[in-house]
């Protein structure tokens, strides 16, 4: 299935109905930054007691942190209907905070507030971590007038209102697996509004009616004085699509992004720059769009795309020249966004999520010779080979390289390092970690076999002093192993 998130403005709201949605807004952020206050005091608590025996760290670790004591001092906040929803908002936002810093062991905590949030402040969205029609949030439908509403608990017992606060009295038929009509309350917790979009998104919610398990979580936002669902949604996605061939996507020195597609044996077929849109300033908008047309263009050729991994390393693409530096049209940060968009648009199509390369020799090697020297890069936007003489344009290049990535790692043989002796041989490869002796009464091959079976075994932690991370080596073996051994080569 495929995410997909759906932006819902809600219409208009009433005097009355924005006093309580702003209330809830406070409430929330109230409650998180007490959330975050507590956990800054307790950081190393945290750290070390709520990581997985593999040294990772998860939402749902991460949010039993908050035990049955900390939930009841949250009742202070009046966010009752927002208990298990903060749980895992915390959950994730300590996740990604220790994830960050591992890289960066200097990574700053998360921002918070000392004081109460106030209402003109920049203020969290409200997450809703479950559709349900009795708790959390939910949609209605008036299929009279075709017209959607939100139904949105953000109030605790305590504050619920002794009135009905209904959309103009209408009958409501709950977008649900019982989709019932919508029954007022003596004193409710929630108030209903109705709804504004597009028609895109209208396409999105008839086919929800049909398929109402299709709804999954959404954050109430707060922008420009107006309040908007963002809602996620899990969509199917179309069937599998078998790729025959391979597409490099990179970015640009003089385009946005380039691409080029190579046949199963790395033959170039076809190749093209794509520009951003020009209609909008939304950086969002513009990344959408972007992986719009590569997806539709990876589909009708049946590609396999495969993309820059740029966290961490870059790819040298920049160019100084006479005291002037010329940077790529996308920055690193908005590749990297475009990336995370592709890696559910794809799919979404039948294609596989793509694959994220290492791009540090791209615009460097030649793919003629193989020729990998910065001295090939001649300016900004020419590339010659100083020991074949093939020339390209840098924009060419990148994703030329990019797309017989994955072929050339097929192809690449595991070399082992075999010494024999009166006793039998010794076996070495020091990348993964692998040195062993076999005896002259056993056989290499089943030896071989039982201690890539024990590498694979071994925990992330045992690779600390290894020359490859634990990622890569485990990416060796298995290439090794679904090759059933057949990729070694002897020096």
């Amino acid at each position: 299935m495929g995410l997909r998130t759906i932006h819902l403005k809600l219409h208009k709201p009433g005097k009355l109905k924005r006093e309580i949605i702003q209330k809830a807004f406070e409430n929330y952020n109230n409650a998180f930054n007490y959330l975050l206050k507590t956990a800054f005091d307790n950081i190393d608590d945290i750290e070390s007691n709520y990581k997985s025996p593999k040294g990772t760290y998860s939402t749902l670790s991460l949010s039993k942190w908050i035990d049955s004591k900390k939930s009841n001092e949250l009742n202070e906040f009046d966010v009752q209907p927002f208990k298990d929803s903060l749980k895992l908002d915390f959950g994730m936002t300590m996740a990604s905070y220790f994830v960050q810093k591992q890289t960066k062991p200097d990574m700053v905590f998360p921002n918070f507030k000392q004081d109460n949030a106030q209402v003109q402040e920049k203020l969290r969205p409200i997450y809703f971590c479950r559709y349900d029609t009795k708790r959390s949030f939910c949609l209605l439908y008036d299929p009279d007038s075709n017209k959607y509403f939100a139904k949105l608990f953000l109030m605790n017992i305590k504050n619920a209102k002794g009135r009905k606060i209904s959309a103009n009295k209408r009958e409501l038929i709950y977008i649900s697996k019982n989709p019932e009509p919508a029954k007022c309350l003596k004193r409710e917790t929630f108030i209903i509004v109705p709804l504004s979009f597009g028609k895109w998104q209208e396409n999105m919610l008839k086919q929800a009616i049909d398929r109402p398990e299709i709804l999954r979580t959404a954050r109430l936002l707060y922008k420009n004085n107006e309040y908007f669902l963002s809602m996620s949604i899990n969509l199917p996605e179309e069937q599998e699509v078998k790729t025959t061939t391979f597409m490099g996507v990179s970015r640009g020195i003089r385009n946005d992004i380039n691409y080029t597609i190579v046949d199963e044996k790395g033959n170039s077929i076809k190749k093209g720059s794509l520009e951003n849109c020009r209609n909008t300033n939304d950086r969002k908008q513009i990344i959408c769009k972007m992986a719009n047309t590569i997806a539709d263009i990876a589909f009708k050729n049946k590609s396999m795309v495969i993309l820059q991994n740029l966290v961490g390393k870059g790819d040298k693409l920049s160019w100084r020249e006479e005291g002037t530096v010329h940077k790529p049209a996308y920055g690193c940060k908005m590749y990297n966004e475009l990336v995370r968009v592709l890696e559910y648009k794809l799919p979404q199509k039948g294609l596989p999520v793509p694959a994220k390369v290492s791009s540090v020799d791209i615009f460097h090697t030649c793919c003629v010779c193989g020729s990998n020297t910065r001295k090939n890069r001649f300016s900004e936007t020419m590339f010659i080979c100083t020991t074949c003489g093939a020339s390209y344009s840098m924009d060419e290049l990148g994703s030329r390289n990019l797309a017989v990535k994955l072929i050339k790692y097929e192809k690449t043989t595991f070399k082992l390092k075999a010494r024999k002796t009166p006793e039998g041989m010794y076996l070495n490869n020091e990348l993964i970690g692998l040195d062993m002796f076999v005896h002259k009464n056993e056989n290499p091959y089943d030896r071989l076999k039982e201690e890539v079976k024990r590498l694979l075994d071994k925990k992330e932690d045992n690779y600390i002093n290894s020359k490859l991370n634990f990622k890569d080596i485990k990416s060796i073996l298995d290439k090794l192993v679904k090759s059933n051994f057949s990729n070694i080569e002897i020096i």
